[in-house]
């Protein structure tokens, strides 16, 4: 119960946090959402109030996340919580600046917000791991191969374009290519590094069943909560945001999947010599 209790506080915590920090960004640096841009939820329940209901859903994901993965980690746990917590307020971070030529909004003020949303979450995981506990039944976690950086960052940059192309998904790719094929680029890697430094605590007895624990639990999850800020606040974003989601977790499903097998052919063949 103490626990529970606990973990409540934290999230809790990490929500005011990241109000707070919202209403304390200087003028300049606001984005501004026009009455006719609210989605039907905001515009019953008020801007202040769908925000706090977002953050409430996104933050307790990561919070869940979190507990069911640190499970797996048994030496260095707090260096491991550490990576954690910045991976996910990084991942968040590139998600809140994602779609700046769409919103019209100046890289500035999207990096601002961003942070804004950034900081508590790695303060809540920093706190959750110093003052919350989990059972050592976990394992010493390695780093994944390198070469998944490489495959993470083209699997995600191909599925992304076409998907621009298509019009599956809309970050305002048509307004400012440049932009979106620059962030598309930086994701991917990102990506890539996440599975590096995190992937073996998704580790399952097939290849198949650990892609898809890390693509839809660890990135998934944690993802899709952050990208939910879209269709609670905006209207139009439903299918956009279902699509984005979707195909983001089959990226990196698929990228995890041939990171291994590439890793296994790679280590074959030099057995092998």
């Amino acid at each position: 119960m103490r626990e529970k209790i606990r973990y409540v506080s934290i999230i809790a915590l990490a929500i005011t946090l990241c109000m707070v920090l919202h209403m304390s960004i200087p003028v300049e640096l606001a984005t501004e959402t026009s009455a006719d841009d609210l989605s039907i939820v905001a515009a019953w329940l008020g801007f202040p109030l769908t925000a706090l209901l977002w953050a409430s859903i996104a933050y307790s994901c990561v919070a869940l996340v979190f507990h069911f993965t640190r499970i797996s980690v048994s030496e260095n746990r707090a260096i491991w919580e550490m990576k954690f917590g910045i991976f996910i307020g990084v991942l968040w971070l590139l998600g809140y600046v994602m779609a700046m030529p769409k919103f019209g909004n100046s890289f500035y003020k999207e990096l601002a917000g961003g942070l804004c949303d950034a900081i508590p979450v790695v303060v809540m995981v920093a706190l959750l791991g110093r003052f919350t506990n989990s059972a050592n039944k976990g394992r010493c976690c390695k780093r994944k191969p390198f070469i998944g950086i490489v495959v993470f960052g083209t699997v995600f940059f191909v599925i992304r374009m076409m998907a621009y192309h298509i019009n599956a998904i809309d970050i305002g790719f048509w307004i400012n290519s440049m932009y979106s094929s620059l962030w598309t680029i930086a994701m991917g890697i990102f990506l890539g590094v996440l599975y590096v430094i995190l992937g073996e605590t998704m580790a399952m007895p097939s290849v198949a069943g650990s892609a898809v624990k890390f693509g839809c639990f660890l990135f998934g999850v944690t993802w899709g909560s952050f990208i939910l800020f879209f269709p609670l606040m905006l209207k139009g974003q439903l299918l956009n945001t279902v699509f984005m989601g979707f195909l983001d977790m089959l990226a990196v499903v698929i990228s995890y999947y041939c990171s291994e097998k590439l890793h296994h052919v790679l280590n074959s063949s030099k057995f092998c010599r």
